[in-house]
């Protein structure tokens, strides 16, 4: 431990103590009386004691100094300050995401390596949406990944009554998800989208209008096409999930309408065919959102005055109980 002095000159003072310990000494030896009963003979004194009182003297006026010099150390602290991106998280939880070409389906595979995404995001601003045929904010721009997590977990095909809200309004989403990530906008952070879907768009604004709007606005957007290689059939508990049209709901995945989308907002499209797929475009999306960490060092000063002051007082004490009591006996 280094320990520093904010007046160090202050020290040199400190030569003074060996003059000092003579002096008291002399001083103590040519005393003839005490103070109580007068005496008229020289005083015969117990050098112990007269060595003790000169110790605990040169002790006090040592700690007078070196108080006097304002001792302290220093100990200095990264401060890493990721600058970070504001992502909002835009989940598809239409009745298709219930296909198991993904185990144990779509959406709950999506669901672990969205929490995954989340756990791995240090320093972002994270928002949730989820839609079918309307958007539902889950949560806006947080911190709070613990929140994030339990909200994402919370996710299930209940979310949503999919007798009147089936469905995949892919524009609205984006519109929702921009929406809430322009209110909560700082100045020199960037904002992304990343849009999971597996199906392409159904009800209301179109989905390369919304794109356009997103790169008008600087918002960087990405999507990922979750499905397998085939169409599948889709079960819901074990139940074939029935259409309004009176047939089973049989999902495949249009690349070309997303791949124009993600060209529309200047995006970028991914093709998750498999669970091991997904995982890894999410995290090649986490590394290429990276941005620099500002790093600054805090130094802090942490005095040792009070300390010394304590000390010196706990001295003084000593040394009036003594000299009071021992050497000069006033009460003898």
């Amino acid at each position: 431990m280094e320990i520093s002095f904010s007046y160090p000159n202050l020290l040199y003072i400190s030569f003074i103590i060996i003059p000092f310990i003579f002096y008291r000494y002399k001083t103590f030896l040519v005393q003839a009386l005490k103070y109580a009963p007068a005496q008229h003979t020289k005083i015969k004194r117990s050098f112990n004691r007269v060595y003790f009182v000169i110790l605990l003297e040169v002790l006090l006026l040592l700690g007078s100094i070196i108080l006097a010099s304002d001792p302290y150390q220093t100990t200095e602290r990264s401060l890493i300050q990721d600058v970070g991106l504001d992502i909002a998280l835009v989940l598809d939880v239409s009745a298709s995401m219930q296909a198991d070409d993904f185990e144990p389906n779509r959406l709950e595979y999506m669901k672990q390596v969205s929490k995954k995404f989340i756990e791995q995001s240090s320093g972002h601003r994270i928002g949730i949406y989820i839609f079918a045929q309307e958007p539902f904010t889950q949560t806006p721009l947080t911190f709070d990944y613990k929140t994030l997590i339990e909200l994402v977990d919370s996710i299930n095909y209940n979310s949503i009554d999919h007798s009147l809200g089936g469905g995949t309004a892919i524009g609205d989403a984006l519109l929702a998800s921009a929406d809430g990530l322009l209110k909560s906008r700082l100045p020199n952070r960037d904002q992304v989208i990343i849009l999971i879907t597996d199906g392409e768009n159904s009800h209301g604004t179109n989905p390369e209008l919304a794109a356009r709007y997103l790169a008008s606005q600087n918002i960087y957007l990405f999507i990922i096409g979750m499905a397998g290689e085939e169409p599948i059939p889709v079960f819901v508990n074990g139940t074939p999930f029935i259409t309004p049209s009176g047939k089973q709901l049989v999902t495949s995945l249009d690349d070309s309408s997303l791949k124009k989308i993600a060209l529309a907002g200047g995006g970028t499209y991914f093709r998750a065919k498999t669970e091991l797929g997904l995982r890894e475009i999410l995290t090649k999306i986490s590394n290429l959102s990276k941005t620099p960490l500002e790093l600054d060092r805090l130094i802090i000063k942490i005095s040792y005055s009070h300390k010394f002051a304590w000390i010196l007082f706990i001295l003084f004490l000593a040394w009036v109980v003594f000299l009071g009591v021992f050497v000069r006996s006033p009460m003898r």
